[in-house]
């Protein structure tokens, strides 16, 4: 069964982009919806999130929002009498020079630290992937997270050697802080931990998560769980919102992305890893989630030029 130690045992997180954002009164922050989790940490001021389609959620001062991938939202500073200031994009680049200070803080009502991370559990799986709800969570002065994540922006404000390392590590402090936090408060807020309440899904999830090139079936999936196979499909879509099966393919094309981005392995090979045995099909299933070929993908991913949405935050 996948225990929480062994979750957090596995976890691997990289910050890749890193930006302090000054909004005025009636400004907003326009967030795209990116394929990685973005954190978003109010130094100081107030304002709210919103989403399409839902309503404002207040933003304090110290409070930690975690939006997860392909979640489009806006970030707004309390609006002042008088005209809205026009919107600005996100910013999510981190330099070599330490942190990019977007916007002027002379008469900022709202100051925010804005990234882009990777949280995976053994490279295999995103820690936010199926999250379907952003997180929001406010941090005490006394409170270790805050400490943590106030040390990692120190740490990007004046780089020097290993700062890259560091802040991998810092941030990854953090959100073991949070999982804990969530698991001693009894909140599962997250897919996971949801699984990890039930040994009977966390036998499935460990095998899948194992080994997602197996020929997984929902029968065998629910004879792993003991469970039968109605009860396995209703408790697995209670925690993760997805059928096993449409779960199962998600994580082999999330996998088979991350080994599009980070190796030279040929397109054959890559479907194979992931359990496909045709590359064709293999294509056509990629398309279909990441509306580009594998191919295309890979050249995207390693062409800055061939993604402006992610490159930089300013007006």
């Amino acid at each position: 069964m996948i225990l929480l130690e062994t979750l957090l045992a596995g976890l691997e997180v990289r910050v890749e982009t890193f930006s302090i954002c000054f909004l005025e009164p009636g400004q907003s922050l326009e967030l795209p919806a990116l394929p990685q989790a973005s954190v978003h940490y109010v130094l100081d001021g107030a304002g709210s999130m919103s989403r399409r389609d839902r309503g404002p959620q207040a933003l304090d001062r110290h409070d930690f929002l975690v939006l997860p991938p392909r979640c489009p939202a806006s970030l707004r500073c309390g609006a002042a009498s008088g005209a809205t200031a026009a919107p600005r994009r996100s910013c999510e680049r981190l330099s070599q020079a330490g942190l990019l200070l977007e916007g002027a803080s002379g008469r900022a009502a709202l100051t925010l630290a804005c990234g882009r991370i990777s949280a995976t559990y053994q490279s295999r799986v995103g820690l936010f992937d199926h999250l379907s709800e952003p997180l929001i969570d406010g941090f005490a002065a006394s409170d270790g997270i805050r400490r943590t994540f106030e040390t990692l922006l120190g740490e990007l404000a004046d780089p020097e050697p290993g700062t890259k390392a560091m802040a991998d590590a810092l941030m990854q402090q953090c959100l073991v802080l949070i999982l804990r936090r969530y698991c001693a408060r009894g909140e599962c807020r997250l897919p996971w931990l949801s699984a990890l309440e039930d040994p009977r899904l966390g036998r499935a999830l460990e095998a899948i998560l194992s080994h997602p090139e197996s020929d997984f079936s929902l029968e065998g999936l629910a004879d792993l769980a003991g469970m039968s196979r109605s009860a396995f499909a209703s408790h697995f879509h209670d925690a993760f919102e997805r059928t096993p099966m449409d779960f199962v393919k998600e994580l082999r094309l999330n996998l088979a992305a991350r080994l599009l981005s980070t190796t030279d392995l040929p397109v054959k090979v890559v479907a194979r890893k992931v359990g496909y045995a045709s590359r064709s099909y293999f294509s056509r299933a990629f398309k279909a989630r990441y509306s580009v070929d594998p191919l295309g993908f890979r050249q995207g991913s390693q062409d800055p030029g061939a993604a402006p949405e992610s490159g930089r935050l300013g007006g």
